[in-house]
């Protein structure tokens, strides 16, 4: 059985150093991570009704007038991957009850055959590509822990920053980031310029890394950095 060893990582390592990354951010989708409270009822066999997104963080369910609280696993259930929520026969919620939802949605899965983010707003150039290596008293943190030393010598791991300006995306809620490499500029777009709008990008590139997480309010006073280490 053949073997990518450490040494071709390395090579690997050193040749996507070589390339130019780009940081991208965007909206992704508004409800991702939203709260909604919202009036539905249950109907069909069994009595169900899907929430309007998924997949959903937290749920709890009252009477319209906020008199009852019910309880899961007593009164209903929900599956938090599909939004389905299921009436319990017996339990308080009594047959094609209309009831109030007040639920806190999450983000999408993240999965490997991802190419692009959901809705880009922006991209700037890596502030920083680095070899680094693990170490526990390193001076570089990321997030899980995990703590870092930059290496003089190639290794498998790189690490990669960002720290966007001021006014980019200054009005916008940031739900997703993305690593791009081998992207490139419409035509007219200065090479010296560093943030690129997505009306700016001739091809977006391959997408490296995605993350996803409660949106980030953008302010206009501060600057928004961003930092991940790559394992080859």
């Amino acid at each position: 059985m053949a073997l990518l060893v450490n040494s071709g990582r390395e090579g690997l390592a050193a040749a996507l150093k070589s390339r130019t990354m780009f940081f991208a951010w965007g909206r992704g989708d508004s409800w991702w991570g939203q709260t909604d409270v919202k009036n539905m009822t249950f109907s069909g066999s069994p009595e169900r009704f899907t929430l309007d997104h998924a997949p959903v963080s937290t749920l709890a369910l009252k009477s319209t007038d906020n008199a009852l609280t019910f309880e899961t696993p007593r009164d209903y259930t929900f599956n938090a991957n599909t939004g389905l929520v299921t009436r319990v026969n017996g339990g308080q919620i009594a047959p094609g009850s209309t009831v109030q939802t007040q639920v806190q949605y999450g983000t999408p899965a993240l999965g490997s055959q991802e190419t692009a983010l959901v809705n880009e707003v922006g991209r700037r150039i890596a502030s920083s590509v680095e070899f680094v290596v693990p170490d526990d008293n390193g001076n570089i943190s990321t997030p899980g822990g995990q703590r870092w030393t930059i290496s003089a010598t190639a290794t498998r791991y790189l690490y990669c920053s960002v720290l966007f300006d001021y006014l980019e995306a200054a009005d916008e809620t940031i739900r997703e980031v993305g690593i791009f490499v081998d992207g490139t500029r419409a035509a007219g777009v200065p090479e010296g310029q560093l943030y690129l709008t997505p009306d700016q990008v001739a091809e977006p590139g391959y997408l490296l890394l995605l993350d996803r997480f409660a949106g980030k309010v953008r302010s206009p006073s501060e600057r928004q950095g961003f930092s991940y280490v790559l394992v080859i």
